[in-house]
């Protein structure tokens, strides 16, 4: 598209003219602008399309995830998660404890919704509001990791409990 649009671009200027207008002085400016704009476009969409995909992959692994701790099925919640942290806690057991020692609130949690999706430190940072099975909600942080075959997983998660706003 864009190499069609140059070559006709050029013709016009070869011909000293663009409907009309003498544009020999301006061309090339012209033509580095425009060709410019247009590239400068389309990999603004291309990086929007490619960001909307990750996005939906990426909520589509923390679904997975909950949906897993929901039915305690901690095999496959555990398969959601980074080498890095599989290589921490080692089988899906040792993942247990950890998750019901200092992470209740994602095991079986009351209410989840979506909030943004954060690059932080070169690394995507998915925001998830979560009210626990006791009631408290929190912010949940999922930081991501994509692997070598384009597959998104876990690798870190953080938690920063909402303030009460009832007073």
């Amino acid at each position: 598209m864009i190499r069609n649009f140059v070559r006709v671009i050029s013709k016009a200027l070869e011909q000293n003219h663009w409907g009309g207008v003498v544009v020999a002085k301006f061309g090339g400016l012209l033509i580095v602008l425009l060709v410019s704009t247009l590239a400068m476009a389309s990999v603004n969409a291309d990086d929007k399309q490619i960001h909307q995909k990750d996005a939906d992959a990426i909520r589509q692994v923390i679904e997975g995830q909950i949906s897993a701790l929901q039915r305690d099925d901690w095999p496959r919640a555990f398969s959601y998660a980074a080498p890095n942290i599989q290589e921490k806690f080692g089988s899906p057991q040792g993942f247990r404890r950890m998750v019901l020692n200092s992470y209740t609130i994602v095991h079986r949690p009351t209410a989840v919704s979506f909030e943004d999706l954060e690059e932080v430190s070169g690394r995507l940072a998915q925001k998830v509001f979560m009210v626990g099975s006791d009631g408290l909600a929190a912010i949940v942080v999922y930081f991501m990791d994509k692997l070598d075959d384009g597959v998104w997983r876990i690798a870190g998660v953080s938690i920063h409990p909402v303030a009460d706003q009832s007073a």
